[in-house]
C-alpha cells in the first residue's frame, strides 16, 4: 500500500510539472521568440526568424503536427523542458528529442531533415533562452 502512494506522488508531481509548463509557456515567452495563439493553438511567429531559417520553420510546422500541435515542442522551447518528460531541451536534448520522434512511425522526418529540424531548434531555444 505504501508503494503505491509512493509510485502515485511522483505521478501526480509529473502531471502538475506539465500543467504548470503548458500554463505558463505564453507568459514565459521572451519577446525573443515570438509566440502567437493560446494553449493547443500556439504557433511561433514565422517573421521573425532569419530568411535561412524559414524553410526550417516551415518543416517543422508540417512534421511536427502530423502527431501532435505545435504547443508541445513550443512549450520545450519556451520552457527549456519537454512538457511530457520533463527532461531538459538544450541543445543534447534537442537531438535526442528529434531522433526520438523521427524514429515514430507516422513522423515521415529521414535523417537530413532531422539534421535540419535539430539546427533550427537549437537556433528557436537560443532566442526564447535571450
Amino acid at each position: 500500500m505504501n508503494g503505491e502512494k509512493q509510485q502515485r506522488r511522483p505521478r501526480a508531481i509529473h502531471r502538475g510539472a506539465i500543467l504548470l509548463v503548458l500554463a505558463l509557456a505564453p507568459a514565459l515567452a521572451s519577446a525573443a521568440l515570438k509566440v502567437q495563439g493560446k494553449g493547443k493553438e500556439q504557433i511561433l511567429v514565422r517573421e521573425q526568424f532569419a530568411a535561412e531559417q524559414r524553410p526550417r520553420y516551415d518543416m517543422f510546422a508540417q512534421k511536427c503536427t502530423r502527431c501532435h500541435e505545435l504547443a508541445r515542442p513550443i512549450a520545450a522551447l519556451v520552457s527549456g523542458v519537454t512538457p511530457l518528460s520533463a527532461d531538459k531541451f538544450d541543445e543534447e536534448g534537442i537531438k535526442k528529442y528529434v531522433v526520438k520522434m523521427m524514429r515514430k512511425p507516422n513522423s515521415g522526418i529521414v535523417k537530413e531533415e532531422a539534421r535540419e529540424l535539430i539546427q533550427f531548434l537549437t537556433y528557436a531555444r537560443s532566442l526564447a533562452a535571450q
